[in-house]
């Protein structure tokens, strides 16, 4: 436990929030951890609707922008008080699109009071599952996961608490009405449309889903929940959610000619915009997946933000799965990255209070700790430019757990862990965390250089740093002749960091 959470107050220790940043809307859940479980105590929801706010261009309107903002800012002023490290917030679909996402994120931070993290679409399906999983039986039936935002939706097929399939597509309640409802009007033509539409998007998935199978169908989201309710309350479905009803509900919206004309029991006003949107996206499912009835959740990305949060804190973090998958995958000398690893840990025990290498948005030393890891992946591609490879990679791949800004952060250290030091790819984070980060790869340039010859039982070096960029590489007597290679190579290093603005001496 870090200071900052030692001063909080103490019924603060076991609270936990997750803020959703979605394409519709925003939403918070504060829960508390009670034995083990999460007892949710508060859920705030807004409706921002980013996505409606994306112009012609792709940018986010002032209108848009200045109503996330404002909502972040109430949300932050009621986890103020939570540990930080017990606090998760991620933006998906419009905010990983919008052209002026950056600008965004920036303010959002400091509304917020946290770093936000964007996720990749199978990342969001992941979280989701996880969430949902939390609120059904334990047992081992397969289950089919369904989640309609306002820009994607996310297919996830499953078992307990581990999933087997995740797929994101570029469908969602927004889109898909402000692509074929304009001004809301509401006609049968159009509704053929959009359901064509969405099964032509759904069909490339398709035989994945069908043949992996499940036994029950779960639906996660307000679109879902929304639909589900209606159903139920005029009676077009005894239990849970069929194709039929659904097209009794179609039936009525059609004949109603507009979302914001029909009376129906069970629809609120907040969900009227994006309804007809969702509702076709859900029927071409069922017809594409010959979904016979579904199943409403009550948890959805936010519950699974909470108890991926929890598993962080006790150490069962699913991104270290993910990168051991990635050294599996691409063949990675695994005695060379632990033995790296361990050198890089000790340098940076030496150094993280010289160069402030703390930071509440980041885990330096686990993104050091993984840099040594996958360094080396791109060299199943080809040794020929592999630092190149390796930062490709890392960037592109769907890692689980790891939201973009981490996978771009590895990316950047893999690429300068050897060679000429691009420092200049770090200009695009902000000055703060591009300097930190600079230094880090320093650790790593080092501890790469130090194993170039591969050997076993190399002794632990001393990092002094005498001043912000002056240090002192030190190694127990004779060492370094009886090294050359590795002297050779420290020299070069000297070089390398002298153009960057270090000076380097090595004893």
């Amino acid at each position: 436990m870090n200071d900052s959470q030692q001063n909080q107050p103490e019924n603060n220790q076991s609270l936990y929030a997750a803020i959703d940043l979605g394409s519709n809307s925003f939403h918070m859940i504060i829960a508390r951890e009670v034995h083990g479980q999460m007892q949710v105590i508060d859920k705030h929801k807004e409706m921002v609707r980013l996505r409606a706010g994306l112009d012609k261009n792709g940018k986010l309107s002032e209108k848009a922008f200045s109503e996330g903002i404002a909502c972040l800012e109430r949300f932050g002023e009621r986890i103020k008080d939570i540990p930080k490290l017990n606090v998760r917030a991620v933006g998906t679909n419009t905010l990983r699109n919008a052209q002026n996402s950056r600008e965004f994120l920036n303010q959002a931070r400091v509304a917020l009071g946290h770093n936000i993290q964007i996720i990749a679409g199978r990342e969001e399906a992941r979280l989701i599952y996880l969430g949902v999983a939390h609120g059904l039986p334990n047992n081992d039936e397969q289950r089919l996961v369904m989640d309609i935002g306002g820009g994607s939706t996310e297919y996830i097929i499953g078992s307990q608490f581990n999933y087997s399939h995740l797929t994101s597509t570029e469908m969602g309640c927004v889109s898909i009405t402000q692509n074929y409802f304009s001004k809301g009007k509401i006609t049968a033509e159009r509704m053929d449309q959009a359901i064509s539409q969405c099964r032509l998007t759904l069909r490339p998935h398709q035989n994945t889903l069908k043949k992996l199978g499940w036994d029950n169908a779960i639906g996660a989201s307000g679109t879902i929940k929304s639909i589900g309710q209606i159903l139920e309350l005029n009676e077009w479905s005894e239990s849970g959610i069929t194709l039929e009803g659904m097209n009794k509900l179609k039936d009525a919206l059609v004949d109603a000619g507009s979302a914001d004309e029909i009376k129906l029991e069970g629809l609120k006003d907040e969900r009227r915009p994006v309804l007809v949107g969702g509702l076709a996206i859900l029927i071409a499912t069922f017809i594409e997946l010959k979904i016979e009835r579904m199943a409403v959740s009550n948890n959805a990305l936010r519950e699974g933000l909470v108890f991926d949060t929890l598993g962080r804190l006790h150490e069962e973090d699913v991104r270290e799965t993910s990168v051991q998958a990635m050294q599996k995958w691409m063949k990675v000398d695994l005695q060379q990255a632990d033995a790296i690893a361990k050198t890089a840990y000790t340098l940076y025990k030496q150094a993280h209070n010289v160069w402030e290498l703390h930071s509440s948005d980041y885990d330096f030393k686990r993104l050091l700790k993984w840099a040594c890891m996958l360094h080396e992946c791109g060299i199943a591609i080809s040794y020929k430019r592999y630092r190149h490879h390796s930062s490709y990679l890392i960037r592109q791949a769907d890692m689980a757990g790891f939201d973009q800004q981490e996978q771009l952060l590895l990316s950047m250290m893999l690429l300068n862990h050897r060679g000429k030091f691009q420092a200049e790819v770090f200009s695009e984070l902000d000055k703060s965390l591009a300097k930190k980060m600079i230094f880090l790869t320093v650790v790593l340039r080092l501890a790469v250089r130090i194993h170039r010859g591969r050997d076993s039982g190399l002794p632990d070096p001393v990092l002094v740093i005498k001043d912000t960029n002056q240090l002192q590489l030190e190694f127990d007597d004779n060492w370094l002749e009886e090294h050359p290679l590795t002297r050779m190579d420290l020299e070069v290093e000297v070089k390398r960091l002298e153009a960057e603005g270090f000076t380097l001496t090595i004893t």
